[in-house]
């Protein structure tokens, strides 16, 4: 008499689901670096104020631990077993899973591998940019112009508005001139931008009787 064994479903299910919840939770930690790290600025505007950018590690950090899974799962999909070949109760994968698990984890590992380099790569720049910057703060112009090349400080007392805006009128008194009746002493008035003498008024002639 023949008989027929089929090969436990359960034995590969249930590693299937726990090993998609895990590949789900490791896609949603990938590009952590992009997500929440402040990249320090290409330029700096003003070197002399505090610049705000992340200089801790943890998201590149959540990155790699994300690269090191894809890693894991990639050598996994690739080494277990297709199910025509595996014995009864063995895990397997048929062979367009492996094949999807594998391309999905390598694509997925190469974005956790960019998205950590460019997050220790921020870090790296914001230590040096904020090192360079407190110097400046206190007054080293070389840290400035490190950060800003052919950056200068505005001297104390420098006028805010710029050079080429028309300066205030020069006070009469100090002009020798005038510019209004008002601005002559006694009974002068401002005549051509000098105080003069006013001319005398003619006499009234009255109509003969």
């Amino acid at each position: 008499m023949l008989t027929t064994r089929s090969r436990p479903a359960s034995g590969a299910v249930v590693p299937a689901r726990t090993k998609s919840a895990a590949m789900l939770l490791s896609a949603l930690l990938s590009g952590c670096s992009w997500a929440f790290m402040t990249k320090p600025p290409e330029v700096v505007a003003a070197p002399n104020y505090p610049i705000d950018c992340t200089t801790s590690r943890a998201a590149p950090i959540l990155d790699t631990v994300c690269l090191g899974y894809f890693v894991l799962n990639g050598l996994y999909l690739a080494a277990v077993k297709d199910c025509a070949q595996a014995s009864l109760g063995e895990t397997c994968y048929n062979q367009s899973t492996k094949s999807a698990g594998i391309l999905l984890s390598a694509g997925l590992g190469l974005l956790c591998t960019i998205s950590a380099s460019s997050g220790y790569g921020y870090a790296s720049r914001c230590e040096n940019q904020k090192d360079l910057n407190a110097l400046c703060i206190t007054g080293d112009q070389s840290a400035c112009q490190r950060l800003r090349p052919g950056w200068v400080p505005q001297a104390m007392g420098a006028p805010s508005y710029p050079t080429s805006r028309p300066q205030p009128p020069v006070p009469p008194d100090a002009a020798g001139g005038c510019f209004k009746d008002t601005d002559c002493k006694g009974d002068r008035i401002c005549v051509s931008g000098a105080c003069v003498e006013p001319k005398p008024s003619a006499p009234v002639t009255k109509p003969p009787q």
